[in-house]
């Protein structure tokens, strides 16, 4: 699966799908891209937790060392950072479901920041500060655009390493913590604040179910959508971010 050419006559079919690695195997059909997804190999998860260490060993100090506009340019960067290196890892690692999985969460991550819009001018519950940089509808700093991927992204590749009877609860359970941890430390990292609903210990708690619930909605979206075409796919993610605004609104309501 990983090695040697493709065969002309596959490509002629259509059947390469998504993974544009000279030297290493893509997927002789849409069936194994399924596979693939449902079996990252030790390496891969290995690597994943090798690449993410690193990754956050930079951000995390840069971050917590600015502040004001050069926080709002480094957190640009960063995120432009970690969209850029992934691939370029996963290519240099041959890990194409990495790949796989990045173009299917980053039109997701890339669409997220409306479920913010809503929370900050609809809704009035999410503050952002103001780093002097460009915001999607004036309102959600356009580096937000880049990070959601960022939990997302390991959530799901671990979660589909997870026996699948087990896979979505491991999701669900994962994502919570990981998004308990964000929403923790996102105040005192200058990233945003909640504001006018119920927090205990500085977290709000209306958003942590519907997060949980978004990390084990992208992990069924990226399975039903394997053997999709790549339109299919992002109206997916689209359709990700609409039920995690949904489930937002209504966990409001129930919890404010």
């Amino acid at each position: 699966m990983f090695g040697g050419k493709v065969p002309n006559s596959a490509i002629l079919r259509g059947r390469l799908h998504v993974l544009p690695f000279d030297g290493v195997a893509a997927a002789e059909s849409r069936k194994d891209n399924k596979k693939m997804i449902d079996s990252p190999n030790q390496a891969s998860l290995r690597d994943a937790a090798l690449f993410h260490l690193a990754f956050f060993a930079l951000a995390l100090p840069l971050t917590l060392s600015l502040e004001g506009h050069d926080l709002g340019r480094a957190l640009i960067w960063l995120a432009a950072l970690y969209n850029l290196a992934l691939p370029l890892a996963a290519r240099w690692r041959r890990h194409p479901q990495w790949y796989v999985l990045w173009t299917f969460l980053l039109p997701l991550s890339l669409t997220l920041p409306a479920a913010d819009w809503l929370l900050v001018k609809r809704l009035g519950t999410l503050v952002f500060p103001n780093y002097g940089v460009p915001k999607l509808a004036n309102v959600v700093p356009v580096y937000f655009a880049g990070m959601w991927i960022m939990l997302l992204w390991p959530i799901t590749l671990y979660a589909a390493a997870v026996q699948r009877g087990w896979s979505y609860l491991f999701a669900g359970v994962t994502g919570l913590l990981l998004f308990l941890l964000a929403e923790w430390a996102a105040p005192g990292l200058g990233l945003w604040h909640p504001q006018n609903v119920l927090t205990v210990g500085g977290v709000a708690l209306y958003p942590l179910v519907p997060e949980a619930l978004l990390a084990v909605a992208a992990l069924w979206m990226w399975r039903v959508t394997a053997e999709a075409p790549r339109w299919q796919k992002i109206v997916g993610a689209l359709a990700v971010t609409v039920f995690y605004a949904g489930a937002l609104s209504l966990f409001l309501l129930w919890i404010k």
